[in-house]
């Protein structure tokens, strides 16, 4: 039983010296490389401005696709959108036209 106290007091003694490095390394791995970390914040960072260079582009052809859709229900007959549209959907053309899509 004197020797079990003994190994107890040592490991007392010498117990800073292993828990307190384990405890730096992980310390200074979340500080770098953790969920909430340097690391992980620049690479947020990079994937919210790509995220919103992509709203930007959809708000730019959905205010494309409005006007579309707005010109279409006055059925303004100044407008070609609408024999576009009708060659472009449903595939109607004339018997003397070659049609030629192009992807945008």
């Amino acid at each position: 039983m004197n020797k079990f106290v003994a190994l107890i007091m040592t490991f007392k003694d010498y117990c800073s010296y292993f828990f307190l490095p384990l405890i730096l390394i992980y310390l200074l791995f979340n500080i770098f490389d953790g969920n909430n970390g340097l690391l992980s914040h620049s690479r947020l960072n990079a994937e919210i401005l790509s995220l919103e260079t992509k709203v930007k582009n959809m708000k730019s052809s959905n205010s494309l696709y409005e006007v579309k859709i707005s010109s279409l229900q006055k059925h303004d007959k100044n407008t070609d959108l609408v024999d576009e549209q009708i060659r472009n959907v449903l595939g109607y053309g004339k018997n003397n036209e070659f049609i030629v899509f192009f992807d945008n």
